[in-house]
């Protein structure tokens, strides 16, 4: 009978890092089941996977590191879960083919399971992510849509295709998460595909939150701060602690705006067209689970034009913070320490 290897690959914003949370605290119950869910010793990036320096080594075809992860996670009798967002960049690699071969050769039958969400909810996590995170972006969302586009990366059902061909048509598990679902419904959908339907959470179960965002309204804001402190020579470590301080502080001193949305409703809903078709054959297998919405929800709040409004908001957050420094400090080094309220 062949060992199983679950690869988790995502997508990112697809309430991957609870997932990878939830399979840490059901770590002991996974090992009763015969299914491990190990993590390599070293330093670890904070809610990355288990399977995160390992995604990585394969993108840059680091074969001895390869090789040596393949034995720490084979290292059992059972089957593995490897678990990591970086996986989600593979799915048109040549690298990852000799790998899946490599977990083929070590006698494991190989699938994978990934969870999406619909293009423009995900277009939008995913850009505040890009805003919050430690990333150098500090593009606008409708140039992230862009970028994405030409990537493939919002054509789930060509993502999909792409490891099928890999490990199998019917070895690939996915599902919809769908707005406003149970912090629990993805995680119990791993758990489920993985063999360890008994471990499911129930309603009142204490599911691990991560990855909380900030309030949509604060998001463009952000960037624009970040954008001007980039532009003014500022370290990523210097943007980052200023990010954090208005994230924080900000909705105890200024008027959040209350959108929903980043996109106004025109730019959801061509989003939502394009990727209709797409979406429509993704559901049509059988191993898929949920229905993509194809209503698009209006906010009138979100229909404030976004440059404009965030540039009042980081105004006002600017004079919140206090006065300006005095003419004879140096311009660079004001313009710094004002923004990150030194």
């Amino acid at each position: 009978m062949p060992r199983r290897a679950f690869l988790h690959v995502g997508m990112p914003k697809c309430a991957t890092t609870t997932i990878q949370a939830a399979l840490v605290q059901r770590q002991e119950a996974l090992r009763g089941l015969g299914i491990a869910y190990e993590m390599p010793e070293g330093p670890e990036a904070e809610g990355q996977g288990n399977a995160a320096r390992l995604a990585i080594s394969i993108l840059r075809q680091r074969e001895e590191a390869i090789a040596a992860a393949l034995d720490f996670f084979s290292s059992g009798t059972g089957d593995v879960v490897l678990s990591s967002e970086a996986f989600s960049a593979l799915y048109k690699s040549a690298a990852v083919i000799q790998f899946i071969e490599a977990l083929r050769a070590r006698g494991f039958e190989v699938s994978v399971i990934a969870l999406f969400r619909r293009q423009d909810h995900w277009l939008e996590s995913d850009f505040k992510q890009h805003v919050k995170g430690a990333h150098t972006w500090d593009g606008t969302i409708a140039e992230l849509l862009e970028k994405r586009t030409q990537q493939d990366v919002l054509n789930y059902a060509l993502f999909t295709l792409y490891w099928g061909k890999y490990v199998g048509r019917d070895r690939v598990f996915t599902a919809v998460i769908q707005p406003g679902s149970a912090r629990r419904d993805p995680v119990n959908f791993v758990l489920e595909q993985i063999g360890a339907g008994s471990l499911c959470y129930g309603e009142d179960a204490d599911v691990p939150l991560a990855n909380v965002s900030p309030p949509t309204g604060l998001i463009e804001p952000a960037r624009l701060l970040k954008q001007e402190m980039r532009a003014a020579g500022a370290s990523a470590g210097q943007v980052d602690v200023a990010l954090d301080r208005f994230f924080a502080e900000a909705p105890g001193v200024i008027a959040v705006p209350k959108r929903r949305f980043l996109m106004p409703h025109a730019q959801r809903q061509a989003v939502v067209d394009r990727w209709k078709g797409s979406n429509h054959d993704l559901v049509r297998r059988a191993e898929h689970r949920g229905a993509f919405d194809v209503d698009v929800a209006e906010d009138p709040a979100s229909e404030v034009p976004l440059d404009e409004e965030a540039r009042a908001v980081l105004a006002a957050w600017t004079a919140a913070r206090g006065p300006a420094p005095a003419p004879q400090v140096q311009a660079r080094r004001g313009f710094l320490r004002r923004l990150l309220g030194r």
